[in-house]
C-alpha cells in the first residue's frame, strides 16, 4: 500500500510540483470582445419596401448568424493560414521561452496548417452568446507582446471577413436591382414600340384620331344629305316625283345614306363583315388601349426599377455591416497561465481519488477470491 500511494500519489504530485513549479513557461492573456451590428433601420415608408425588394434591410436575424459565422471562422484553419502568413504563428508559439510541453510541436511529417490549426484551438478559445450576438476570444502566448499582437491580428481578420460578407451582400442586391431595372427597360422598349407599330400600321397619332377623324366624315356626309333632303323635298313640291330632276336627287339621298352607314359602321358595327380585311375603329381603340396600358404599368416598373437601383447603389455605398469591438485587446501585465498551485493541488486530489478507487477495487477482488 505504501509503494502503490508513493507511484500513485507522490510520484505525479512530485513531476506536477517539478514541471509547474520550475520548468512551466508564464503564458499571457489578451483578450478582445466584439459583436456584428449594422446600422439602425428607421421604420416606415417607401424605404422599407425600397429594402425589402434589394434585400439590403439590416435584420437582427442576419447580424446574429454573421456573429455565429465570425465565432466559427476564428476557429477555422483559413484564420490560421491568414495569420500564418502575417505573423507566422509557427515562431510565436515556437518562442525560446517556452518550455517543451506547451510550445508548438512541430514534426517533419506532420508541421501542416491542419496540425498548426489544432494548436491554435489550444491555445485561443473563443465564445459567442447567441443571445446578445456577442463575441468573446481570448488568446495565449509566451510573452506579452505575442499575446497582443495575435488578439489584435485576430481581430483584424474577423473584420476583414464581415466586410467581405457586407461587401457580397450589397454586390449581390445592387446586381439583383440592376437586373429588375434592365428587365423593366426591355418591357418598356416593348411597350413603345407596340404603340409605335399601331401608329404606322393605322397612319395616326392614336384611336382617337381616328375617331375624330370619322366622325367628322360621317358629319359632313349628313349636312350633304340634309341639303340634299331639303333640296328634294323643295323639287317635289312643284315637279312630278318621276320627274328626271327628282330621281336623280333621291338617288344622291339613298347614295349618302348608305355612305353614311357604311361610315358609321367603320366605327363600330353589331353586322358581320363582308370583306373581313377592314378593321373596325372600335377594335382599334381597344388595340389601342390596351397597349396604353401596357405601356403605363411598363413605365411605373421601370420607375419602381429605377428607385430600387438608386436606393441599393445608395446603400452600397455605406457599410452595411461592421465588426463592433467595444473590448479592445490590451498588453497584459502578468501572465495567469498556467495556474501553478491550482494544477498541482488538482493533480493530488485527482491522484489521491484514483488511488484510493484502485484499492478499494484491489482489497474487493481479494476479498471475494478468499
Amino acid at each position: 500500500m505504501k509503494i502503490s500511494a508513493w507511484l500513485c500519489i507522490a510520484l505525479p504530485t512530485a513531476l506536477a510540483t517539478l514541471y509547474y513549479g520550475v520548468v512551466a513557461a508564464p503564458q499571457y492573456v489578451a483578450e478582445a470582445r466584439f459583436a456584428v451590428r449594422g446600422p439602425a433601420e428607421v421604420g416606415g415608408g417607401t424605404g422599407d419596401a425600397i429594402a425589402a425588394m434589394t434585400g439590403l434591410g439590416s435584420s437582427t436575424a442576419g447580424m446574429a448568424s454573421d456573429s455565429f459565422i465570425v465565432a466559427q471562422y476564428i476557429e477555422s484553419g483559413q484564420i490560421v493560414a491568414n495569420m500564418q502568413r502575417a505573423l507566422d504563428l509557427r515562431s510565436i508559439y515556437t518562442h525560446e521561452n517556452a518550455d517543451f510541453v506547451a510550445k508548438y510541436r512541430p514534426y517533419d511529417f506532420d508541421d501542416t496548417v491542419e496540425h498548426l490549426t489544432r494548436y491554435w484551438n489550444s491555445v485561443s478559445w473563443v465564445y459567442y452568446e447567441p443571445v446578445t450576438g456577442i463575441i468573446t476570444f481570448t488568446v495565449r502566448a509566451f510573452t506579452p507582446d505575442d499575446a497582443l499582437k495575435v488578439a489584435r491580428e485576430t481581430v483584424r481578420e474577423s473584420e476583414n471577413l464581415v466586410n467581405k460578407l457586407s461587401a457580397r451582400a450589397r454586390d449581390d442586391a445592387l446586381m439583383l436591382a440592376k437586373q429588375e431595372q434592365s428587365r423593366a427597360e426591355l418591357r418598356l422598349k416593348f411597350a413603345q414600340k407596340a404603340i409605335q407599330d399601331y401608329r404606322d400600321r393605322q397612319g395616326a397619332p392614336d384611336a382617337q384620331s381616328l375617331v375624330e377623324g370619322q366622325s367628322k366624315i360621317v358629319a359632313d356626309l349628313e349636312g350633304q344629305l340634309a341639303k340634299q333632303e331639303a333640296e328634294l323635298s323643295a323639287s317635289s313640291a312643284f315637279l312630278n316625283k318621276d320627274a328626271p330632276t327628282v330621281r336623280f336627287m333621291q338617288k344622291n339621298v339613298e347614295a349618302l345614306k348608305s355612305r353614311i352607314a357604311a361610315e358609321r359602321a367603320k366605327i363600330g358595327s353589331v353586322q358581320p363583315r363582308t370583306g373581313g380585311k377592314e378593321t373596325l375603329i372600335s377594335a382599334s381603340m381597344a388595340e389601342f388601349e390596351n397597349l396604353a396600358m401596357e405601356r403605363d404599368f411598363a413605365q411605373k416598373a421601370y420607375q419602381q426599377a429605377s428607385q430600387a437601383v438608386d436606393a441599393a447603389r445608395i446603400t452600397a455605398e455605406r457599410q452595411s455591416r461592421y465588426l463592433a469591438t467595444f473590448v479592445e485587446p490590451h498588453l497584459p501585465e502578468d501572465s495567469l497561465y498556467p495556474a501553478r498551485l491550482q494544477m498541482i493541488l488538482l493533480v493530488l486530489v485527482c491522484s489521491t481519488i484514483a488511488w484510493a478507487i484502485g484499492a478499494l477495487i484491489f482489497y474487493g477482488i481479494r476479498d471475494h477470491s478468499a
